[in-house]
């Protein structure tokens, strides 16, 4: 028998008809995905817009939060539109169901839109020296975060367990949390620390709550221990050494003082001498933050801690340290006994 040959006119209609049908869904993914024909989640995504960014980075940054199939089509369909490369930095709420247009809408500068600030907090940072920074950006005034954080009302579970500890510098010490931030030009005092403590709720989650209280730490007594440890280390892969020696202070009753030359430092400067610390400082400044001359944990968180000091409050490393000393290079060396220490401290001094 003879093969039955394929018709090449047959074979040509095929593949012209699998090409027109793979053009036209092609066509019809990208057309959704600039007019979002098919409504898709409404669910809000955030998105963060740095400063200076253009199509290209804006487009990118799009496609990762998926927001946008094509990259590649968003810049081409600018083109067309003749967007400028001008968008507003910041953080924006966006969800699944706008188009390109709403999108760009969203991101452009625009007669009476609220602009928006980068700030960034460091760790360590005083509660003064947070609102110095939020003023010195022309938000806010000093009196006027002072008495949000005295007296606003946030909302939080975690601060109506603050205690009235006499001699606490400010209520809020510790909770304003060190992040970057983008903040809108004209908010208010509370509106910005209402994000910082929002920041910090997500932060100290229900979980690292638990395990504080399952250790026997209130939140506000962690956040004490972390600023301690954030004022005393350099390294941060020192951090969990330093806090098993104040854990093992606190949990023992010889050693009722934490002797944290961060918290002397503290009190030095709240009393408006900035000079260096001395040895004569532990034993003479009266405050209720000399660890030298107050058993336990200060009054207050000293500084806010960042992440990691919170982490190293909760989960200390298991050590038997009682003494640590810092070095020339600013790492530190631990010992279990004080001639140990005694003899660390003379060996640094050579």
């Amino acid at each position: 028998m003879k093969k039955k040959k394929s018709h090449p006119i047959l074979r040509v209609v095929w593949i012209s008809f699998l090409v027109s049908v793979l053009i036209s869904v092609s066509i019809m993914f990208m057309a959704n995905d600039v007019f979002a024909l098919v409504g898709g989640e409404k669910d809000e995504i955030t998105v963060v817009i740095p400063e200076n960014a253009d199509g290209k980075e804006v487009s990118s940054i799009l496609a990762k939060n998926g927001l946008v199939r094509f990259p590649f089509l968003y810049r081409l369909y600018g083109n067309f539109r003749n967007w400028n490369d001008e968008y507003l930095t910041g953080e924006f709420t966006l969800n699944h169901a706008m188009g390109y247009d709403e999108l760009r809408y969203m991101l452009s500068p625009k007669k009476g839109v609220r602009l928006q600030q980068k700030i960034t907090i460091p760790e360590g940072f005083t509660t003064d020296e947070i609102i110095d920074l939020f003023v010195s950006e022309g938000i806010g005034t000093r009196e006027g975060f002072i008495e949000a954080i005295e007296n606003g009302d946030f909302g939080y579970d975690f601060l109506e367990n603050i205690p009235e500890n006499e001699g606490r510098t400010y209520r809020l010490d510790g909770y304003l949390f060190p992040d970057t931030y983008f903040v809108y030009s004209d908010s208010s005092e509370t509106e910005i620390l209402t994000k910082l403590l929002s920041n910090f709720n997500r932060k100290f989650d229900e979980n690292l709550r638990a395990e504080a209280k399952r250790r026997g730490y209130t939140v506000d007594e962690i956040l004490c221990l972390a600023s301690v440890i954030e004022s005393e280390a350099y390294y941060r892969s020192d951090m969990t050494s330093i806090s098993s020696v104040f854990h093992n202070r606190l949990e023992n009753r010889g050693f009722p003082y934490l002797q944290s030359d961060a918290t002397v430092k503290y009190a030095k400067e709240t009393a408006g001498n900035g000079e260096n610390l001395t040895a004569d400082d532990l034993d003479t400044i009266e405050s209720p933050y000399n660890t030298y001359k107050n058993k336990g944990l200060p009054p207050g968180a000293i500084c806010s801690p960042g992440q990691e000091a919170i982490m190293a409050a909760i989960y200390p490393a298991d050590t038997d340290y009682y003494y640590f000393v810092s070095a020339s290079d600013k790492s530190t060396i631990f010992s279990r006994t004080y001639a140990e220490h005694l003899r660390a401290v003379a060996k640094l001094r050579q």
